[in-house]
Formats: structure tokens, sequence, C-alpha cells
């Protein structure tokens, strides 16, 4: 009796059309990283020479052929899309860490400005930051005279960013 080995089959053309966009969609997001991580990618010689190329297209039609002439040189090498991915996959998990540090602490520095929650909010600051200057912001906290205060407001975020800064080196 024969046996059915699933190995064998290839994948169906839509499922090949899926591949293609997914590595289409990946392609675009590789263009359009800034400069800087777009020089961190873990690319071949000519990939990379076809994706800078991409960056630098003006027009929309032109622009449109040379991504999909990348991922077609891209879809060709399974390894390196797959180096991709997870490089664009850790790129949005570290975009996703900054925003959710950001927000604490603009949280935090809502609690610091608040007079109902000010005690409270010094004592987690002296919490996550053990070595802060707890001093210059309580000067910082004297000076904010509510919320017409844009100036001390801002001070204060960016003593609370410092402070954080600080505690992660």
């Amino acid at each position: 009796m024969d046996t059915f080995d699933a190995s064998a089959v290839k994948p169906s053309r839509s499922a090949r059309k899926r591949d293609a966009k997914e590595i289409e969609h990946l392609v675009v997001a590789l263009v359009d990283l800034p400069q800087a991580q777009f020089a961190a990618l873990p690319l071949g010689e000519e990939l990379r020479a076809e994706l800078a190329a991409a960056r630098t297209t003006k027009g929309r039609g032109a622009r449109k052929r040379q991504l999909k002439y990348a991922a077609g040189l891209l879809r060709k090498d399974d390894e390196q899309s797959a180096q991709l991915r997870a490089f664009i996959a850790g790129e949005h998990q570290s975009q996703y860490n900054l925003a959710r540090r950001q927000h604490q602490l603009e949280q935090l520095r809502e609690q610091l400005c608040a007079e109902t929650s000010r005690a409270v909010a010094v004592a987690e600051v002296r919490r996550r930051y053990p070595g802060a200057d707890i001093a210059a912001l309580q000067h910082l906290l004297n000076s904010y005279s509510g919320a017409a205060d844009k100036k001390n407001y801002r001070l204060i975020f960016r003593w609370l960013r410092s402070a954080a800064a600080d505690n992660d080196a």
C-alpha cells in the first residue's frame, strides 16, 4: 500500500502568492527603515545594493519595479529572509519597549505633579532609581506651580528620563 508523503506536495499557487506578497511587504519595511537601522541590516552585497537603489528611486512605478526585483532576490534566499524577518520583528519590539517606557515616565511625571499623589510618586522614584538625586527632583517639584507651568513640567520629565537612562547604564 502506498503511503502519502506530505513533503512531496508542493505549496498551492495561492500559498506561493501569499508568501511572495509577504516578502514584498518585508522589502518595503526594509526600504523604509531609517538610515542607521538600514546600515545595521544583515544583508548580502547584491541585495543591499538593490535596496539602496530602491531607497533613492523617486518615481512611483520605478520604485515599485525596484521593490519587486529586490523581493525576487530575497525569495531566492530563505535563510536571509528569515534573518531579516527576525530583525524587523526585533525592531518592532524595541520600538514598543521604548514607547512603553516613555508612557511609564509620563505617568510617573503626572503623579509627581499632582499634589495628592506626590509622596507616593517620590517613594516610587526612590525605589526605581536608587542612585538618583532626589534633592534635585524635590527642587523641581517645589518650583512647579501647576498646569500652566510648562517649563518645569518638561524639566521634571527630563530629570526622570535622565534618571532612567543612568539607572539602565
